[in-house]
């Protein structure tokens, strides 16, 4: 059923005098069949207040209505919600109110939109990356339901993290961009577009530090919680059990042990997540800034954690190209000593955006 026939449906069933988001309420619980990044656009216009103003605006003959509705629309594509997938969203609300005559045209769900918007390009040398705006918002972090009994004990308890807005790379470094930086290449497989691997956590510190001398940028390793946010998906997260996708489709977004042929692989030739990064799940695993503890139950702050101040293992997260698929799952932690190399595992930087 298209979305604009299951609202059609809910106004006829509910009347247009249904009271305040009561509306989008029926949607959400009696069509199931709308896809999951659906019902989380429709889920956001009830959280910004769509609902009640729908209310209004449905009995208001002004000849401004539509530009009142389209505020939301911008709003959702500034909080990180993919545009062409908001305005079908719109779109298939204005022809279910009829103030459009031509209904939308169905969603491509396959499709991947340009998110060059929410992008910085930066030049190192002969390489260009990208890093892509996050923006902030809470989440529950760890073991979640959709994870299963796969969840480990140091996964628990899942607790509601508040993040800032941030940048994150597209993808991970790539050999090539750490050449132009460090003018060595320590990884193990070779290739300039495959991700660095054998590196360090301090080895990565340096790193970071040359490149913001260079830029004049603010370059850092990602929290724990910064990773695993933007690895579910930030404000538009589905609920998958790994970057963007669930057990029947894992293969199409992630390279790992069942798939990879024993090696990593050149960036983006997966498929992204919901906020456009690549390999968050598989290919190479990718160092935190946080001290590695077994447990949430002592999780610090509730705002932008950064976990223990002290530690002997660093954690690094999203599985790779020797791991099973389930150990690519978003909630997955894994540690090491800081000096030791292993290549499975690179870095994924991210970027203050003050």
């Amino acid at each position: 059923m298209e979305l604009y026939e299951a609202l059609i449906k809910a106004f006829n069933e509910c009347g247009k005098d249904i009271v305040k988001t009561n509306v989008l309420v029926n949607v959400l619980s009696d069509f199931h069949a709308l896809d999951k990044a659906t019902r989380r656009i429709l889920q956001a216009f009830v959280q910004l207040g769509f609902g009640e103003s729908l209310y209004d605006i449905i009995h208001d003959d002004a000849p401004d209505k539509l530009l009142k509705l389209q505020v939301y629309e911008k709003e959702l594509v500034n909080q990180g919600f993919q545009e062409g997938h908001v305005s079908y969203v719109m779109n298939s609300l204005l022809y279910a109110l009829g103030w459009i005559n031509c209904p939308p045209e169905p969603l491509d769900t396959a499709k991947h939109y340009d998110w060059s918007s929410q992008h910085v390009d930066l030049q190192v040398g002969d390489c260009s990356f990208k890093m892509v705006f996050v923006r902030g918002g809470s989440f529950d972090m760890g073991g979640t339901p959709e994870q299963g009994l796969f969840a480990a004990f140091d996964e628990k308890p899942s607790r509601e993290v508040i993040l800032d807005d941030f940048y994150i790379g597209e993808t991970v470094v790539t050999q090539k961009l750490w050449k132009n930086v460090m003018n060595d290449n320590p990884s193990h497989f070779i290739g300039d577009e495959l991700p660095v691997e054998r590196v360090s956590w301090d080895e990565c510190g340096a790193f970071l530090n040359i490149l913001n001398a260079r830029l004049n940028l603010n370059f850092r390793f990602p929290t724990e919680a910064e990773w695993e946010y933007a690895a579910r998906g930030g404000i538009t997260m589905m609920g998958n059990k790994y970057a963007g996708a669930d057990d029947s489709n894992i293969s199409d977004y992630a390279w790992y042990k069942e798939n990879s042929g024993g090696c990593t692989h050149e960036v983006k030739t997966r498929m992204p997540n919901e906020l456009g990064l690549y390999d968050m799940s598989g290919n190479i695993s990718e160092w935190c800034g946080d001290w590695y503890f077994n447990s949430y139950a002592y999780g610090g702050t509730k705002e932008n954690p950064t976990g223990p101040s002290v530690g002997n293992a660093r954690v690094y997260r999203g599985g790779s190209w020797n791991d099973k698929a389930i150990a690519c799952r978003t909630s997955k932690r894994s540690f090491m000593n800081p000096t030791y190399r292993n290549k499975q595992v690179g870095l994924r930087m991210v970027m203050s955006n003050k």
